[in-house]
């Protein structure tokens, strides 16, 4: 674990006070007030979550932060979006204190999202502001204008301490925590399928699913995206315009080969029946389906190069108990016992070779994914997460 680094005077109290001071939350997740297709996942496990492990949970009301997605549009300095939308969540903010109290307000959010104004505004007022963020690897700039005046920043990735520490507040290294109340058990049972995935399509997807296929492992797909003409779920938002395809290309033209490669290889890797996006009741039937469940957890920085870091499905999918495969890096690695609680690969050849070996294996691939979930349910849930930002505050 990353250790905070202490600016204010430490007073003598118990653990027990300590978490005791959590007991009114505003949460703001920005996500979770758009139409994307990430708005659900953080609904369920960061505003339920939270919800499940503290007595009293305030959320925003009447705030959209369709203006602020994607983010690649979405300007760091001031905007009259930003400004209209953080006086708005001031107003809220301000009101809840007032009526109850609030112990502190845990974010999710970009600093596109929020004027960094608001959370000195809510500090004065004696709340602390904790602030989560998942892209610090590649893409701390649309982090650090929030991340310099925030109590406490909350984020998985080791890599991005550093830069963290070097802003002189208290930091908290540690992986997303997940709801428990909507992780059923979701063990192989049947093996339908060797191996599955379940996420949408970009490039790196592609590339490692169709490199696993020609090594014998084809993998049963599920998400948008890999079939174009299934509608959006309703809610979400539907593609902005493109811009022409001159500027496009000028901008962009790294992207070019990768799309046409993909369009070609998406039809072969979904196959006759896959390919279909899944409900979320659903999620826990497929992936009991699977032998194997395969986590791809590059992301594309703003520069498209690809990098692996922890995502929440990192976490979130062990929680399942399925065997769950996923990209190597030290998050994962620090976040499980890799080889006793999830499996991690470097290169393709070594991801095949433990897709079969688990199926020669099958008690051995239950047994990790039955350890993978006693260690999301001991140390990845709110209530694991919930005494550590207390102590690092």
């Amino acid at each position: 674990m990353c250790h905070a680094r202490r600016t204010t005077t430490v007073t003598c109290c118990s653990l027990a006070d300590q978490v005791k001071a959590f007991g009114r939350i505003f949460a703001l997740v920005s996500d979770c007030h758009t139409a994307s297709r990430f708005a659900g996942v953080w609904r369920r496990h960061f505003y339920d979550g939270l919800r499940g492990a503290v007595p009293s949970v305030v959320l925003p009301v009447a705030v959209d932060f369709e203006w602020a997605r994607p983010l690649r549009q979405a300007p760091l300095s001031p905007s009259l979006d930003r400004d209209a939308t953080s006086e708005r969540l001031w107003e809220q903010i301000q009101a809840a204190h007032a009526r109850g109290g609030l112990d502190a307000i845990i974010s999710y959010c970009f600093a596109s999202d929020v004027d960094p104004a608001l959370i000195e505004r809510a500090v004065a007022l004696g709340v602390p502001w904790i602030n989560f963020y998942c892209d610090s690897t590649y893409a701390f700039d649309q982090v650090e204008p929030l991340a310099q005046v925030t109590s406490l920043n909350w984020f998985p990735e080791r890599a991005a301490a550093p830069r963290y520490g070097s802003l002189g507040r208290p930091i908290l290294c540690r992986p997303y925590a997940v709801n428990s109340a909507v992780l059923p058990a979701a063990g192989c049972d049947t093996a339908d399928h060797a191996l599955g995935f379940v996420g949408a399509p970009n490039g790196s997807r592609v590339l490692h699913l169709a490199g696993l296929w020609l090594l014998g492992c084809r993998a049963e797909v599920r998400g948008f995206g890999w079939r174009p003409s299934v509608a959006a779920p309703p809610g979400t938002a539907q593609p902005r315009p493109r811009p022409p395809v001159r500027a496009w290309f000028d901008k962009h033209r790294g992207w070019l080969s990768e799309r046409i490669l993909m369009r070609a290889l998406i039809p072969l890797l979904r196959g006759g029946s896959g390919g279909h996006p899944l409900a979320d009741d659903a999620v826990p039937s497929f992936l009991s389906r699977c032998r194997v469940v395969l986590g791809l957890n590059e992301g594309r920085n703003f520069h498209s190069r690809y990098r692996s870091y922890l995502k929440l499905r990192d976490v979130e999918f062990p929680g399942y108990a399925c065997c769950y495969l996923t990209q190597h890096n030290e998050d994962v690695e620090h976040a499980f016992d890799v080889g006793r609680e999830v499996l991690t690969f470097r290169h393709l050849s070594e991801a095949a070779a433990l897709v079969r070996r688990s199926v020669r294996h099958p008690d051995e691939a239950r047994a990790i994914g039955e350890a993978g979930r006693r260690r999301v349910l001991a140390e990845h849930t709110w209530a694991a997460r919930l005494p550590e930002l207390a102590r690092a505050l």
